[in-house]
């Protein structure tokens, strides 16, 4: 049976995961608000006065990208926080493709200014005085952007959509992230699926599934098509600005706290210590909740928490006793859902939850008649709380 909640934690499926609808057009066909790019654009600015005004707006203003433009607003940004830059002439030329150093470039910015010194490079194509060197050698030491086998980097080549995936879910990961549920992404389906390499296909499927690229069961991915330079943009500012990107780092610093947490278990217990059927952990209200169904361990798990310096998790954790463990729970949810199948065929359970005091479930479902109520209460009295939204 699925669980409604991830790995050991009981929770609701994260806002990110959920499909939102987008409006502009990423890994997708030539969008049809798209509006020429040789026109004039006009400057304005709140103080016609003022030159500094004038050349701090403008900076970020190129002839090619008018306000119409559907990534207007991702290279505005994008180039303002010095991410991306366009040409001395004042173009950005969104349309051409992203080479394998401007990506380079991107990514590394985007997680720290790379070393001012290179000593030698990992690749023989590669030399000291190239502009991207320094990139290059810092987004493969990060294991974001690789090289080829033959030890080349090939620097001015393009990069595909599927390739320019990989490396944005490789920053991801970078930043922390760990896939919890891999079947989530055997929902996502482009019309093109088949024709994406093996090696991008979870990459692809996890993009779209945050909603950093659009998604359409009916859309093309166009795998092998090379990734422009305003797709770039989009993507890298949703990744980095959109409320996506908010949620998924609150998701990343979740799953450390989790990590500091199991690893807190172990130094205190030992590797043989059985928590699935001696303690549980699940989020409640922003604290991540650890207990135990000893008092003794609560004990001794709360003073090793003396030795931590991690103030983040200090300040976002709750140590203590429960009747249950998350084996326990695990009988009770699975016998809990049998029932209510049976009782609610046409009924959905929308979120699972332990109790305050950790001695049973609150079961939350999208409707419950007054008999599933009274066979919920005489087969598990308090254990259950069988409850809808309204």
């Amino acid at each position: 049976m699925k669980r409604i909640y991830a790995t050991v934690l009981f929770t609701l499926i994260p806002t990110f995961l959920l499909q939102a609808k987008e409006v502009s057009p990423v890994f997708t066909t030539t969008p049809s608000t798209q509006v020429s790019v040789n026109g004039p654009t006009t400057f304005t600015y709140s103080q016609p006065n003022s030159l500094q005004t004038f050349e701090r707006i403008q900076k970020y203003r190129f002839t090619d990208v008018p306000p119409q433009f559907w990534a207007y607003n991702s290279i505005t940004k994008m180039t303002k926080e010095g991410f991306m830059s366009g040409y001395k002439n004042g173009t950005f030329k969104p349309n051409d493709p992203l080479s394998r150093e401007e990506a380079a470039s991107l990514f590394s910015k985007m997680i720290g200014e790379p070393p001012s010194i290179m000593l030698a490079s990992s690749f023989t194509d590669i030399t000291s005085d190239r502009w991207s060197s320094l990139a290059i050698e810092s987004v493969a030491r990060a294991n974001i952007i690789s090289g080829y086998g033959d030890k080349t980097y090939r620097p001015e080549q393009y990069m595909s959509r599927q390739e320019f995936a990989v490396v944005a879910d490789k920053y991801l990961h970078y930043q922390g992230y760990r896939t919890e549920d891999p079947t989530a992404l055997d929902n996502i389906h482009f019309s093109d699926q088949k024709f994406i390499a093996p090696w991008a296909q979870s990459s692809v499927r996890e993009l779209a599934l945050f909603g950093f690229i659009n998604y359409s069961t009916t859309g093309l991915f166009n795998p092998e098509k090379y990734v422009t330079r305003s797709e770039a943009a989009e993507i890298t500012y949703r990744m980095l600005y959109s409320k996506a990107a908010e949620t998924l780092q609150s998701t990343i610093s979740q799953q450390q706290m989790e990590e500091t947490t199991r690893n807190l278990i172990k130094k205190t217990f030992g590797e043989s210590y059985d928590f699935h059927n001696r303690g549980a952990m699940f989020w409640r209200d922003g604290k991540l909740v650890i207990s135990f169904t000893s008092p003794n361990d609560v004990k001794a798990i709360t003073a090793e928490t003396a030795y931590i310096q991690d103030k983040h998790f200090l300040d976002n954790h709750i140590i203590t006793t429960g009747s249950y463990s998350l084996g326990d729970f695990d009988t009770l949810q699975t016998d809990a859902a049998f029932l209510y199948r049976q009782l609610e065929p046409t009924g959905t359970i929308l979120g699972v939850t332990p109790t305050p005091n950790v001695d049973g479930l609150i079961v939350t479902v999208d409707t419950v008649k007054p008999a599933t109520l009274t066979a919920f209460t005489k087969k598990f009295g308090k254990k259950i709380q069988l409850k809808t939204n309204s």
